[in-house]
């Protein structure tokens, strides 16, 4: 086998926004020196779009933050009532098959329809409903939250 014709590939990694691959060269089955290279690749990024759209939930602070607020709640509320696992991503996906967007890219036109979605999903949780049945609340209206807001 001719020196060079054979390589193994280490595992990559990333290291500051790049992939690095280690390869060493295998000769005869045994290292031969120090043939080790690095090889550094630039990593792919993800396209974020800088701000949200004009008209979206995103766009407008008040409104985006209620809705991750809504969004942490029924986390919260699915964390207590279930002791198996669940994915947190699931409310995002459920919310852009419902809607047709993804959750921040809604229309604010939509707006009382996803926090109406939130609600509901938030009060059929066990958490929830044992929550109703007492008589405790299990999210605060927008306006509160506003309010809560503008105080801290």
């Amino acid at each position: 086998m001719k020196p060079g014709s054979s390589r193994r590939v280490g595992k990559s990694t990333r290291k500051n926004g790049a992939n690095v691959s280690s390869i060493a060269r295998i000769h005869d089955g045994a290292h031969n020196g120090s043939a080790t290279t690095n090889q550094i690749r630039p990593g792919r990024r993800a396209n974020r779009a800088n701000e949200y759209p004009r008209g979206s939930i995103g766009s407008d602070l008040e409104r985006r933050n209620y809705v991750e607020y809504l969004v942490d709640r029924y986390h919260q509320a699915r964390e207590i009532s279930s002791p198996t696992r669940f994915s947190y991503a699931a409310i995002f996906t459920n919310i852009e098959r419902k809607f047709g967007a993804p959750t921040y890219f809604v229309s604010q036109t939509r707006f009382d329809d996803l926090v109406k979605y939130l609600h509901q999903r938030i009060d059929a949780t066990l958490l929830g409903k044992n929550n109703r049945a007492r008589g405790i609340r299990n999210y605060a209206s927008l306006e509160e939250f506003a309010a809560e807001q503008v105080a801290r």
